[in-house]
């Protein structure tokens, strides 16, 4: 049995996803609060990091859950030069589109920090140019979408899942070494951005390994057309989403409870998510290329059962997480912070932020696995109204709540948005004739 799990190829890809998720946690949970505190200096830096690897997010996850059908379907059909090609133009076209990103902004920067902000006593200013660093980082992003989407597509999954660990394992030296040095929050974010080169580095080796190589390629229109009809929808539900629960929730309504809130609420929220993606995300990107394969051949009844079996999994593994957490959740934040600086009661109230957000773990843990299954179907307008829906759901919850919970409303309400997207979920599932229970 032991054997047969260490083989197990979602076993090593959630080792090494747990390895990034904890160097991860490392900066911004621990290394992030202990050298700056509940300060503005933190608040500043945590908003400018959230917002890059928001469209990071917007990106990759829109684009990478499709692509990687596209890229089953389409290694199919052409031939191997054909399918080069393809490939080759796709890299450049995303790295152009990162370029772009990358440009707009820096341009817009003073606007997007003073908008997210403005009700908070941090500089806009510092945080202007913390967001100005990081932003490079979006162009190798971009690039390792495609990368990363290619080298899934052939199963070599513990290829891509360094890539929380490289931009985190660079910023925790940075940490290390420049521990007392003066702004050091701008090394911080020079150190992401250099994380995020060397993953970028990582994936094109990678590729190179299974034979592919390199030429520059003008996108055709033939692939355009194939991206408009597979990454537009899920982009722009990524877009919608993200930009509601990790901006406008996170951030913005935060913002508003007093200087160090982001800070506070970020401690929590980062260990939830690391815990989610390494249980969720892992099953459901291994499970995807096989789902594939299943939608292509049109065997709904063993696609069904793909999709339940990778449901229990989640289920098997997010039960115990989430019992454990809910039982020692105050141990758990007195572990992290109770030898430092910060006063009991900041301890205190990330302990209960972890247990109003670990009461939805198991649903958050199902949502990306039910998702894949709607990817695999190519069926986008149904992933892109889930995705806006529960936006629009969780922000009216959370500004509901905040109201009478203050940010322990923000935690219940992604909890209670997590239960409602997996109902949703199913619903559309069933819409496509597949069913997982």
């Amino acid at each position: 049995m032991v054997k047969k799990l260490l083989r197990h190829k979602t076993f090593w890809v959630m080792v090494i996803t747990c390895a990034g998720m904890a160097l991860g946690l490392l900066v911004r949970v621990l290394l992030i609060p202990k050298r700056f505190g509940f300060t503005a200096t933190a608040d500043e830096l945590i908003t400018a990091l959230t917002i890059v690897l928001v469209v990071d997010t917007i990106v990759r996850e829109g684009a990478k859950f499709s692509l990687v059908p596209l890229f089953v379907t389409r290694g199919q059909e052409m031939t191997h030069t054909q399918y080069r090609r393809f490939t080759n133009s796709l890299l450049f076209f995303f790295i152009s589109v990162g370029f772009g990103i990358f440009v707009l902004i820096e341009l817009l920067a003073p606007w997007i920090v003073g908008g997210l902000l403005r009700k908070s006593t941090a500089n806009v200013q510092s945080g202007t140019v913390l967001l100005r660093l990081f932003a490079p980082l979006i162009i190798f992003g971009c690039g390792s979408t495609v990368l990363g989407a290619f080298l899934n597509s052939r199963q070599h999954f513990k290829t891509v899942a360094l890539r929380n660990a490289l931009p985190a394992g660079v910023a925790a030296i940075v940490f290390l070494l420049l521990w007392n040095a003066q702004n050091l929050e701008n090394w911080v974010a020079i150190a992401y951005t250099a994380g995020f080169f060397a993953y970028f580095g990582w994936l094109g080796i990678g590729a190179y390994r299974t034979g592919h190589r390199y030429e520059y390629t003008g996108i055709s229109l033939d692939t355009l057309r194939s991206l408009k009809n597979t990454v537009t929808l899920p982009t722009l539900g990524f877009a919608v989403r993200q930009v509601v629960n990790r901006l406008l929730v996170e951030i913005y309504l935060v913002s508003q409870l007093g200087q160090g809130a982001i800070t506070l609420y970020k401690c929590a929220f980062q260990i939830f998510s690391a815990l989610q993606t390494l249980i969720g995300i892992s099953i459901a990107t291994t499970g995807l290329p096989d789902m594939a394969t299943h939608n292509a051949a049109d065997d709904k009844q063993e696609l069904g059962r793909t999709i339940g079996r990778n449901a229990r999994t989640a289920v098997i593994i997010g039960f115990p997480v989430t019992l454990f957490m809910l039982i020692f959740h105050n141990k758990i934040s007195w572990l992290l912070y109770g030898r430092g600086e910060l006063d009991d009661a900041s301890i205190k109230l990330i302990g209960q932020l972890l247990f109003w957000l670990s009461t939805g773990m198991i649903f958050s843990c199902l949502i990306p696995v039910l998702n894949a299954g709607l990817y695999a179907q190519k069926a986008y307008q149904f992933v892109f109204a889930n995705m806006v829906t529960m936006a629009a759901l969780n922000f009216a919850i959370a500004y509901g709540l905040i109201q009478t919970w203050w940010i322990l409303g923000v935690a219940l309400s992604i909890a209670i948005t997590a239960l409602l997207a997996v109902g949703n979920l199913t619903y559309l599932l069933r819409r496509t004739r597949v069913s997982w229970l």
